[in-house]
C-alpha cells in the first residue's frame, strides 16, 4: 500500500470511528502499524483533520474539568515516530490525541478539537516522554531479568553436590 492510500485508509477510519461506524481499536491499531519512517504520513494526517474540522465547523470544545484531564493524560498510552518528522499519538481511555508539535487534534467518539500550538507542543513533548520512560523500564526489566537468571544460574550450580 503506497501513502496515499495509507492516508485514505487513516481517514476512512477516523471518519468511520467518528461517526460510530468502527471501534476505537481498529483505528488505533492502524496508527500503532504506520512505520517509524512514516511520521509525516502523520502530520499530514493531522493537517487534513484540522482544516476538515475547521471547514465544516465541526470543532468542538470539551467540558471536562481539570482533574478529570489529569486523570486522562495519566491513563494514557504513547507512540511516538522520531524526526525529523516527528509525530505522536497518546491514547487515553477516552480519547485520541493526535499532534505533530506545531498542530494536533484531539479526538473523541463524534467529536474533534483542534489543539493549539503550545498544547499541541507540549502534548509532543509528553508522548516522546512516555515512550522514553518505557523503553528505559523495559530495559531495566531486561537487565534485572539477565542478573536474575546468571544470580540462579551461578546458585544453582553451587549448590550441585559433587560426585565422590
Amino acid at each position: 500500500m503506497d501513502e496515499s492510500q495509507d492516508m485514505q485508509t487513516l481517514l476512512e477510519l477516523t471518519d468511520n470511528w467518528q461517526g460510530g461506524d468502527v471501534g476505537r481499536t481498529e483505528l488505533v491499531s492502524a496508527l500503532r502499524r504506520v512505520s517509524d519512517d512514516s511520521g509525516e504520513l502523520i502530520r499530514t494526517l493531522i493537517t487534513q483533520l484540522s482544516q476538515g474540522a475547521v471547514q465544516a465547523g465541526q470543532t468542538s470544545e470539551h467540558t471536562e474539568n481539570t482533574d478529570a484531564w489529569r486523570q486522562e493524560l495519566m491513563a494514557c498510552r504513547a507512540r511516538s515516530w522520531p524526526y525529523p518528522h516527528g509525530a505522536g499519538l497518546l491514547v487515553g481511555p477516552h480519547v485520541l490525541i493526535l499532534t505533530d508539535g506545531e498542530q494536533g487534534v484531539l479526538l473523541r467518539a463524534g467529536r474533534l478539537r483542534v489543539l493549539t500550538s503550545s498544547v499541541s507542543a507540549s502534548l509532543l513533548l509528553l508522548c516522546q516522554t512516555i515512550v522514553m520512560a518505557q523503553h528505559s523500564l523495559d530495559g531495566k526489566v531486561v537487565g534485572q531479568a539477565r542478573t536474575q537468571r546468571i544470580e540462579s544460574a551461578s546458585t544453582s550450580l553451587s549448590e550441585i553436590d559433587p560426585i565422590k
